[in-house]
């Protein structure tokens, strides 16, 4: 965009050198005045000139593939005339000016009067030759910005304003009034010389503004679409709108006390809880989009702007549905939308075609309502805080700084949970679902009801129809699934000409509980289904995120061939293919699993299309919490989902667009079907029917995924692939080293940068029996060129796309002590220096870390076990008292390190061996000396 508008630039340049030009020109008196200094000097012109030759480079490097057009070249080409003009008038000026030798003022003024009547006709002949440039700026101009002609200008004027349109941006561009201003004025020929000079004055303001203009909105759309993701909208589309006549309550002032909320100072959430299926996403997206809402909201408001935004947690989704960054992004996105000139707080160093940092969308969120204190209001609806894929506490407390501020409110919902009753909720303003929905059920079951025609003319001949009706509001609990379940299946009743009795029948029968009702949905699957079925709903409880449907065609294809991956030819899959098989496994996998799986039509955020996600949240929870043992049981062989899904992520490494493989986007593909993939190879090692395996279950299939991504990005990387990857969070010590090497340190720090290996990232995932297999087979490979292996053991700090569930489903440690001991075992040396970290060893730079965590509260028991066990390993593999830099003034040493992280008897029983450890060398020193003598 900016090469494009250099154009624009240039011409604003030019025509203010032509106006400055014809304004010295007018008459050889203006020249003595400038020179004299009683109006603006003649070094005006030197910088005007300078400037047109500055934007001049800036059009002539444009990028050969978009060369310049006729029009372009046109106003190029005056630059070399107005470098003339300029020589000849800073010759004329020489001849008018003051010479400061004169011994008579009046002899000289007598000279340059003279000067002044002979310069008449140069004069002439500059202005005549200003006035034709002004004609071919002009000419150009008119080329450049007519509707009706094609323009690259224009095309990227264009393309800027639909960007705005496709986001929503709340921006009155000023694009098409100022074109038609410059257009305007271009086409008009003024003869005397002062509105000519008034001319060029106006076209150049319109000039200028539409660059500023065209910069401005190209900016706030950059932004904005660099905070869009794929699944933004997904879980928005995928909620049902609320039934008519259903939920009118919310706003009962009466009964409700949401409506007081709305309109109050109080900084207090507003929490809507209920059991799992009740409604509250429907509730929240009906709140959310209510006229009444925004009127309440504004009238907290005041004179202050309102910003509203939404965001709704979605657990079995993907990363950016279930994460913290994906609620900053998303609200920061719809915030940014409806006030686009916050957009000048992002820093112009934000490299946009990068995923956003969640510190760098943290720190952009507190900038934005730190700027809008005294100007606007916001109110946030966050749906489903229990689907957040992390530690409640963590979203909990985000959410408790967020709303400390008065010109926020947060409206926010969740199943039943004792972290948000504690931290977040208020007696005050907490909506139950239960206690308001039971007329919303009757009223939803009599209208879905009486939409079936068949219904309607059971109803006229039989009242007892009504009655069923009633019972299913009385019999739901306050459970908006439940409800819709067993409507559904009265209708199909009611379509095989069954009658009241059946309907009672059903309703009778349905089971109460959901759990209840998915196991009776899985029983009534075809028995020559169930096999595939337990294979297909096993792979779904294993899943980082929804697959698209076409893994589950490599689920099938795997029963033939287990091979199928690693046989599989590196190349492109043509969309055809994908297309045909979607078509044919869509009712494959309804036949399978019935209503419980749904796919969706749009695209993969990772890879393909079709997206497979649970009719609900419930149905995973189910098949994970109640039903694995019996999908297991199913199958008469053994099954290792994680194995299978490795095979399926190694498939579409393969099968990547081959086209453009040095692009950002197919190295954030490549790097989260890497990520995924590890994953679940570390998943599989610890799998029951694994567990016991001396070697990892999948080590032939990271062998060759390894070999296929750097097959494939060879050409475009000078480092090893694993290398594609931006730097992590700042962690022990790095912060203070990302920068770069002294010529002292330059190879030493070279080495360790560009040596990252495969082995290194399979260390940093904590495939213990992968590593040991292959250090076992080559020890050599313990040496590495670059940083040391025990570094990353130490401190696996992967950037992934992906925030993987090691945590949220389990309490695990951060680093793996059986890697450590392996590495230590072979020889790995904890005081090796790490060069490109100031020359510090693996064992501070691991104790830094520790530290860090300790200091920001991230570190939990169990990683604080793991790092005391790898402490004591160190230690006793000889980890010396060694030097500690300061940290943010902080004087730093073994002692007050250690005590920061464990507990004091800890911190001493360590300190006690590091002692004894060092006395043990001294004597073992000491008694080698005399023993040599």
């Amino acid at each position: 965009m900016a090469e494009v508008l250099g154009i624009i630039r240039l011409t604003s340049s030019i025509l203010k050198f032509i106006e400055f030009g014809l304004t010295i020109t007018s008459s050889s008196r203006t020249i003595y005045r400038t020179v004299d200094g009683k109006v603006p000097e003649i070094q005006e012109l030197e910088r005007d000139l300078d400037e047109i030759d500055r934007r001049n480079q800036e059009v002539l490097k444009r990028d050969t593939t978009s060369p310049l057009s006729k029009a372009e070249r046109q106003i190029v080409s005056t630059v070399k005339e107005c470098d003339k003009i300029s020589g000849d008038l800073r010759k004329l000026v020489a001849r008018l000016a003051k010479r400061p030798a004169a011994k008579s003022n009046a002899l000289e003024s007598s000279r340059i009067a003279i000067q002044a009547i002979m310069s008449r006709n140069e004069l002439e002949t500059l202005r005549q030759r200003l006035k034709q440039q002004d004609r071919k700026i002009r000419e150009g101009l008119r080329s450049l910005l007519e509707r009706d002609r094609h323009s690259e200008l224009i095309e990227q004027l264009s393309s800027i304003q639909r960007a705005h349109t496709d986001h929503y941006i709340n921006h009155d561009m000023k694009f098409e009034n100022l074109q038609q201003q410059i257009l305007d004025i271009s086409g008009s020929e003024e003869e005397s010389l002062a509105k000519l000079v008034a001319e060029v004055t106006s076209l150049r303001t319109k000039v200028e503004s539409l660059n500023k203009e065209a910069e401005l909105c190209s900016k706030q759309a950059r932004v904005i679409k660099s905070l869009y993701f794929t699944e933004l909208h997904r879980r928005w589309d995928k909620i049902d709108d609320a039934a008519k006549n259903t939920n009118a309550w919310l706003f009962h002032s009466s009964e409700v006390s949401f409506s007081s909320w709305l309109e109050s100072d109080s900084r207090s959430m507003y929490c809507i809880t209920g059991l799992p299926g009740s409604g509250k996403s429907t509730l929240m997206k009906y709140a959310y989009d209510h006229p009444d809402t925004v009127l309440g909201l504004e009238k907290w408001a005041g004179s202050s702007r309102l910003c509203r935004a939404a965001f709704f947690f979605w657990n079995q989704g993907f990363e950016m549905q279930k994460s913290q960054a994906g609620l900053l992004q998303s609200l920061l996105y719809q915030v940014l939308r409806q006030i686009p000139s916050l957009v000048s707080l992002v820093e112009e160093s934000k490299q946009l075609h990068e995923i956003w940092q969640f510190n760098e969308l943290k720190s952009l969120f507190a900038q934005i309502m730190s700027e809008t204190t005294l100007t606007t209001k916001f109110c946030f609806f966050i749906d489903g805080l229990d689907e957040y894929d992390g530690d409640e506490e963590d979203i909990a407390k985000l959410l408790c700084l967020i709303s400390e501020s008065p010109h926020i409110k947060i409206c926010a919902s969740s199943r039943p949970r004792t972290v948000f009753d504690k931290i977040l909720w208020s007696g005050q303003y907490l909506l139950a679902m239960q206690h308001f929905t039971k007329n919303d059920m009757r009223n939803y079951v009599q209208t879905k009801l009486r939409e079936n025609s068949e219904f309607r003319a059971l109803e006229k001949i039989d009242p007892d129809c009504t009655m069923v009706m009633d019972k299913i509001a009385e019999e739901a609990n306050g459970v908006w699934l439940w409800v819709d379940l067993v409507t559904r299946d009265i209708i199909r009743a009611a379509n095989r000409s069954e009658g009241p009795r059946k309907f009672n029948e059903i309703v009778a029968g349905f089971p109460r509980k959901l759990e209840e009702y998915f196991a009776l949905i899985i029983s009534r699957v075809d028995p020559v289904y169930r096999k595939e079925m337990a294979r297909a709903f096993l792979v779904t409880i294993y899943e980082v995120q929804p697959l698209p449907l076409y893994a589950f065609y490599l689920l099938n294809k795997e029963e033939e061939n287990a091979g199928y991956a690693i046989q599989e030819q590196v190349s492109s899959l043509s969309e055809s293919e994908v297309r045909k098989i979607g078509q044919t496994w869509k009712a494959r996998i309804h036949n399978r699993c019935s209503d419980l799986l749904i796919v969706d039509e749009g695209e993969h955020p990772v890879f393909l299309i079709q997206p497979v996600d649970f009719l609900h949240r419930t149905v995973r929870d189910f098949l994970r919490d109640w039903f694995q043992d019996k999908l297991e049981e199913e199958l008469k062989e053994s099954f290792v989902p994680p194995v299978s899904l490795c095979r399926i992520m190694l498939f579409f490494l393969k099968k990547q667009p081959q086209g453009h493989s040095s692009s950002l986007v197919h190295y954030n593909r490549m790097t989260a079907l890497v990520d995924e993939l590890l994953y679940y190879a570390r998943e599989a090692e610890n799998h029951p029917y694994c567990r016991d395996y001396e070697v990892s279950p999948v080590e032939d299939i990271l062998d060759a995924a390894g070999q296929v991504n750097s097959s494939l990005l060879q050409m475009v990387m000078r480092n090893h692939w694993t290398r594609a990857s931006g730097p992590p969070r700042s962690r022990g010590l790095d912060r203070y080293h990302r920068r770069e090497p002294s010529r002292s340190q330059g190879l030493d720090q070279h080495r360790e940068r560009s040596h990252c290996n495969f082995l290194a990232l399979a260390i940093q995932a904590r495939l213990f029996k992968y590593v040991r297999a292959k250090l076992e087979a080559d020890p050599r490979q313990l040496v590495n060129p670059g940083q040391p292996l025990l570094d990353y053991a130490l401190r696996p700090r992967r950037v992934t796309p992906l925030a993987l569930p090691y945590h949220s489903r389990r309490d695990e440690p951060n680093i793996d002590p059986k890697i450590v001991f392996l590495l230590l075992s072979l020889g790995a040396k904890p005081n090796q220096e790490v060069h490109s970290h100031g020359g510090h060893t693996v064992w501070v730079l691991f104790l830094i870390s520790c530290w860090e965590s300790a200091k920001r509260g991230e570190a939990t028991e169990v990683s604080k076990k793991a790092w005391y066990e790898v402490c004591e390993m160190m230690i006793k593999h000889g980890a010396s008292r060694d030097y500690f830099p300061s940290i943010g003034g902080q004087e730093l040493n073994i002692d007050n390190v250690l005590s920061t992280i464990f507990r004091e008897d800890q911190a001493s029983n360590l300190l006690e061996q590091i002692n004894d450890q060092t006395l043990n060398r001294r004597n073992t020193w000491s008694s080698w000396v005399l023993s040599f003598f």
